[in-house]
């Protein structure tokens, strides 16, 4: 009996497999794991480098757990060829070289990196399709996936991203400002008010908590939420937190600035930015904890309801046997 057949059945029994026959489910993804290695030296420059990116490495972490957490859920060794599993392969080893001509050529960019990340999943797509099947990619999915939310987007997603929140956020800020009886004017990205202007940044627009919220909702709505549905709402909900937590912050900074002047922000700006990070992530647990309860309670219905409805058909087979005796 292989490694992986074991931990499958183990875990089919309800029991949690040793850290050996976890260990063992590890052994036939090596090649995905040397390939992960990989693209993770192509993008330790971008974490070291770039603060928006400085959570690469927790989700290096993260990867890493969710990885273990996948191997103890128990997957059967299959090995076999399979013919969407060699077009993976083949696809991302084109893709690879394709990205690796064009970076000796203009460098290394984001574009780029998301390039070799793509080629480097499909390349474990098809690794851990040869050996455990299509219900090993499902499993695997999100552990080898889940990287991309630590790797930067191309120079054109990320500016319209972050021109976009920086215009909304401004916008946002300056009618509130109004509606609080403090003259103030949008000009782009700037807020001028009646003592100075305050403009609103990269870091500002939110693109940092943005990021890391993404991360978080993904990540603990993979672990405590079954339903995709639910997983898609925390997603959703996280996303409005982080924008709301910076329009928050954003306006604090202009009330600063109006009413202690322009220099005191240097003062509260990191501090308010922490406390938006920290407001963000509170409301995030909170979330995914509302929802486990709703899924929670809705699996106990449905057991209930299917319970009721073997009770029914049970009982109406007894009376159509006693009617035939």
């Amino acid at each position: 009996m292989n490694g992986g057949t074991m931990a499958g059945q183990i875990a089919g029994a309800g029991k949690r497999p040793s850290a050996t026959e976890t260990l063992g489910a590890l052994v036939p993804l090596v090649p995905s794991l040397l390939a992960m290695a990989w693209l993770v030296s192509q993008a330790k420059w971008f974490w070291s480098s770039r603060p928006d990116l400085n959570f690469g490495w927790v989700v290096l972490i993260l990867c890493c757990y969710l990885l273990w957490d996948a191997c103890e859920r128990g997957v059967t060794l299959e090995w076999r060829a399979r013919w969407w599993a060699l077009a993976a392969g083949v696809a991302g080893a084109g893709l690879l070289f394709v990205v690796q001509v064009y970076q000796a050529a203009f460098g290394t960019n984001a574009a780029s990196t998301q390039g070799l990340a793509l080629g480097v999943l499909l390349i474990c797509a098809a690794n851990v399709g040869f050996a455990y099947g299509w219900r090993g990619v499902r499993l695997f999915a999100m552990p080898f996936a889940f990287i991309l939310v630590s790797l930067p987007l191309p120079s054109i997603v990320q500016g319209f991203v972050v021109n976009g929140l920086q215009h909304r956020v401004a916008a946002i800020d300056t009618e509130l400002l109004n509606l609080m009886g403090i003259p103030a004017q949008q000009v782009g990205s700037l807020i001028q008010l009646p003592n100075g202007t305050v403009g609103i940044d990269e870091a500002c627009s939110g693109i940092r908590s943005l990021q890391s919220t993404v991360m978080a909702s993904l990540f603990i709505g993979y672990l405590s939420l079954q339903r995709a549905s639910l997983r898609v709402l925390l997603l959703v909900a996280g996303v409005l937190l982080a924008i709301t937590g910076n329009v928050i912050r954003s306006l604090y900074l202009c009330l600063s600035a109006y009413h202690r002047g322009i220099e005191s922000i240097s003062k509260v700006h990191d501090a308010a930015g922490w406390s938006i990070l920290a407001f963000t992530a509170v409301g995030v647990i909170l979330i995914s904890w509302w929802f486990s309860r709703m899924e929670a309670a809705a699996n106990r219905l449905a057991m209930s309801a299917r319970r009721e409805e073997n009770h029914r058909e049970e009982a109406g087979a007894d009376q159509a046997e006693q009617t035939k005796v």
